[in-house]
């Protein structure tokens, strides 16, 4: 975490960051993380189901949607998406972690994950990592508290090394979730990492009974093969840069249709409004507001 918050902030303001700054015990550093990932992007009195939010720091975009926004972080360094080659590389299917890998992948979201959720909620959350999947040679790892109100966070790796995190935790008010039910899914739209080059979207949610596997008709990449596992998906693919106003003008997150997959091998398409629990007028509804910036 340290690491990557130093490159960031060296990244952000080259010209006035100390060569010999600590930012790992630098109290100014230290706070400037601790606005990022502690800042509402739905504001004080955010709804229980949210449309996407950007939070902006630099060149970077963190576009995040969710039942309760509690935690919106985004530590990426700008350019690790790779681009070109490294970028070619990813994959519309994914393929399985070695367990060695997964192991490693696991420690480093669960350790940022746990240590980030004490700094911004005061709370100690029982995370546990519930879908990992490879693409190339990136890790996801998706980790949550499996609990009726779901705090979660969800990290990419590149060969290793964590490049990025976000999620969020139940908000003030916030309500149960509701079941999902039998052969379907549910999930929030909009989480998106956008660099001026390039940006990632990610989708994770819950499944259904009978449910094993899921597909995404993406704008991007077409469709995209999700991870499904232990009642929970996930799934990230590579698009071009986007924007707050981009962002705020959809409540689709890149997303045009879903497809569950049953244990006897049929197909079932899911609307979005279904999906994501939100009628058509909400989803077509532009967002406002809803960003920080910190320049």
């Amino acid at each position: 975490m340290n690491d990557i918050l130093d490159h960031t902030l060296r990244d952000l303001d080259p010209a006035v960051t100390p060569a010999d700054l600590d930012t790992g015990t630098d109290p100014q550093a230290r706070a400037l993380l601790a606005q990022v990932v502690a800042t509402d992007p739905m504001g004080a009195h955010a709804p229980t189901t949210s449309s996407p939010r950007v939070l902006t720091a630099g060149r970077l975009a963190m576009v995040s949607g969710g039942v309760a926004a509690g935690i919106a972080a985004a530590l990426l360094l700008p350019g690790v998406f790779g681009g070109g080659t490294a970028m070619a590389a990813w994959t519309a299917t994914p393929h399985t972690v070695s367990s060695d890998r997964a192991a490693e992948a696991q420690e480093k979201c669960l350790d940022n994950a746990q240590d980030t959720a004490q700094r911004t909620t005061g709370r100690k959350l029982d995370f546990r990592p519930v879908v990992t999947e490879g693409r190339g040679p990136w890790t996801l790892v998706y980790v949550n508290d499996d609990s009726s109100h779901l705090a979660e966070i969800t990290c990419l790796l590149r060969d290793g090394d964590l490049v990025g995190m976000h999620g969020s935790t139940p908000g003030p008010g916030a309500k149960p979730l509701p079941p999902v039910p039998a052969g379907s899914a549910r999930a929030a739209l909009g989480a998106a990492t956008s660099s001026s080059e390039e940006s990632v979207r990610t989708v994770t949610g819950r499944v259904g009974a009978g449910v094993v596997g899921l597909q995404l008709a993406t704008e991007a990449k077409g469709i995209v093969t999700a991870t499904v596992t232990g009642g929970y998906f996930a799934a990230w693919w590579p698009d071009a840069p986007t924007t707050e106003e981009r962002e705020n003008a959809s409540g689709r997150g890149g997303v045009t249709g879903v497809t569950t997959i049953l244990q006897d091998g049929s197909r079932r398409s899911v609307s979005l409004e279904e999906l994501t629990g939100r009628t058509s007028a909400q989803l077509s509804t532009p967002a406002t507001g809803g960003s920080v910036k910190l320049d």
